[in-house]
């Protein structure tokens, strides 16, 4: 027996070791394995190094894995669930308990968040120097308040004209788009309450809520009465949450508070704050049909039933969206019947509010293949909306559906791709707008940074035209609001560009170096070539020179096209004709 026969006798893994078996990060990557674990590229480059046995096995049956390695299926991390998305619509033969291809059972939970996108978008361009993961312009970001809090009645915190003000604010640029408050009813009660300087009285909630939404959209920079305000009512609806079924005075300014969080407060709190939300409105039964009710539920008898379908539609809405960003399970109420709002002049609430229903079909445990999403990014799109905070929202669902497209690896025709960039355009427009005319709604700061990461991962040259844009829109809302959480958006989103910019840099090198190897010029120093060899490169960098000179441009050049032509030449030939 020879030594080497020794030498495997007496270490028999040795040899299946090496490479038989890649953990899933090199093996997604293409990246060399030594097997170990951690493995030496997952050690580098501080990815998680696991292996996934069970699509192993059906590889190599052979194959004996470290012991110390951890297995976890790959459906346990981001990036694997979103490569399960992207595989189940590659046709394949699957067993009676596969769901098919073209309907994806089960979708990864953060498959409609723009954070896992942007996640993927960074670790795609640049695996080390990517963004951490966390949700970027989510909204303007936390104001600060001066000063401390001590719980007060409305009536010790503002004057009845100021009051007054910060309601005409509120139901000249809030209320037409979530109308959930009835105008008169508020000022009915504005109007008596100051004829009482008693203590915290149970409609205090909801003029506070009225108030501190007026702040936002008129001030900014927050003042000290907001933050008595916020925390006057945040005490008050706390304790009256307590006991009992809630009032639909209760739940309105459970509502406005809401909306205040969502525009100002972290993507975690306000999560909360709408699933706390929701459980609330089902135990006072606002969410059913007045007709269907269960005997152990009494609803308030001091809510007309248009308000109540825009208070349920606004706070479903909202724990929809924010559960999609945070990659989180939403709040479904069984049995909850909802009706789109009815529509009354200058107000458009049941517009905005027609987005639920598209917006909770995108739910990640509901199957929905490639056509269907396509389908619907296509009908979204036929709505040609007006009013800026419509068009925003608009354009975040088509954003989120474009995303859940590429998860799948599915394109979309170049008449909607137009289609969605000319909708960002115009996103990016009302944007400025909107932070000009202090309307801080949550996408102004949202859709510029989801539309700059959109940008980059279409990389084509009319979307690349649009980051220019993209980049100074978010700029001027940074600018506007001067927040930690603004500024925090705009420098990652420049680090994107950057890295980006850095990956091209580093193919044009690789691409210059090629031309320079077999198309430059002879020197000098070249002498030692054949002539004949000189002679012929050339002529091959001067014919390469004149195909260049004879083209267009090479911006509009459609390599796509020139790949799968027929005679690639003869199109090449077409073009510089």
């Amino acid at each position: 027996m020879s030594a080497n026969s020794d030498i495997e006798h007496s270490n028999p893994l040795k040899r299946q070791r090496r490479s038989r078996v890649a953990c899933e990060p090199c093996r997604e990557r293409k990246r060399k394995c030594n097997g170990r674990q951690p493995c030496e590229t997952c050690s580098d480059f501080q990815y998680t190094c696991y292996y996934d046995v069970a699509s192993r096995k059906k590889r190599n049956k052979n194959f004996i894995l470290d012991g110390s390695a951890p297995i976890r299926p790959a459906a346990q991390t981001q990036e694997q669930q979103v490569l399960s998305i992207s595989n189940a619509a590659t046709p394949s033969t699957h067993s009676a308990e596969e769901p098919s291809a073209s309907m994806p059972a089960t979708q990864s939970i953060e498959s409609n968040s723009g954070a896992a996108f942007v996640r993927e978008l960074g670790l795609r361009i640049d695996p080390i120097n990517a963004p951490e993961p966390q949700v970027f312009a989510w909204n303007i970001g936390l104001r600060h308040l001066p000063g401390t809090f001590s719980a007060l009645p409305i009536v010790n915190i503002l004057s009845q004209d100021e009051m007054v003000a910060l309601a005409r604010i509120y139901f000249g640029k809030v209320n037409p788009y979530y109308g959930f408050i009835d105008r008169d009813t508020c000022f009915e009660h504005l109007n008596s309450r100051w004829l009482r300087s008693s203590a915290f009285e149970p409609y205090d909630v909801v003029l506070c809520g009225v108030a501190a939404m007026g702040y936002l959209f008129s001030q900014r920079k927050a003042v000290a009465a907001e933050l008595h305000l916020i925390e006057s009512a945040r005490s008050a609806l706390e304790q009256c949450s307590l006991y009992g079924i809630p009032s639909s005075t209760v739940i309105s300014g459970w509502t406005l508070r809401l909306s205040y969080m969502r525009l100002t407060a972290s993507p975690h709190a306000a999560w909360m704050a709408s699933c706390s939300l929701l459980h609330l409105i089902e135990a006072s039964g606002l969410h059913l049909d007045p007709s269907s009710r269960p005997v152990l539920i009494k609803p308030p008898q001091d809510i007309n039933d248009d308000i109540r379908r825009r208070l349920v539609g606004f706070v479903q809405y909202i724990n929809t969206w924010t559960s999609f960003d945070l990659g989180r399970s939403r709040i479904i109420l069984h049995g909850a019947s909802y009706n789109v709002p009815a529509s009354r002049e200058g107000d458009y609430t049941a517009e905005m509010l027609n987005l639920l229903p598209m917006s909770e079909s995108l739910d990640p445990h509901k199957p929905v293949d490639s056509n269907q999403l396509t389908i619907m990014l296509s009908n979204i799109m036929e709505n040609n909306r007006t009013e800026q905070p419509s068009v925003l929202s608009q354009c975040n669902l088509v954003l989120c559906i474009f995303r859940r497209l590429r998860a799948l690896h599915s394109t979309v025709s170049v008449d909607i791709m137009s289609r969605i960039l000319s909708l960002i355009t115009k996103a990016l427009a009302g944007a400025r707008d909107m932070a000009d005319a202090n309307c801080p709604w949550s996408h102004v700061a949202n859709v510029p940074f989801q539309i700059v990461c959109t940008l980059l991962a279409v990389d084509s040259p009319d979307s690349i035209s649009l980051l220019g844009d993209a980049m100074q829109t978010l700029k001027h809302v940074a600018d506007v609001y001067d927040t930690d959480t603004m500024r925090e958006a705009y420098r990652n989103a420049g680090l994107l560009v950057l890295l980006q910019q850095k990956r091209k840099d580093h193919d044009a090198r690789h691409l210059s170096s090629v031309l320079d190897l077999h198309f430059a010029h002879p020197v000098e120093s070249d002498k030692g070539i054949p002539e004949q060899r000189r002679q012929s490169t050339m002529e091959d960098s001067e014919y390469l020179r004149d195909m260049v000179a004879d083209m267009p441009s090479s911006e509009t050049f459609d390599f796509d096209q020139f790949f799968i032509a027929d005679n690639p030449w003869d199109f090449l030939g077409s073009i510089a004709g």
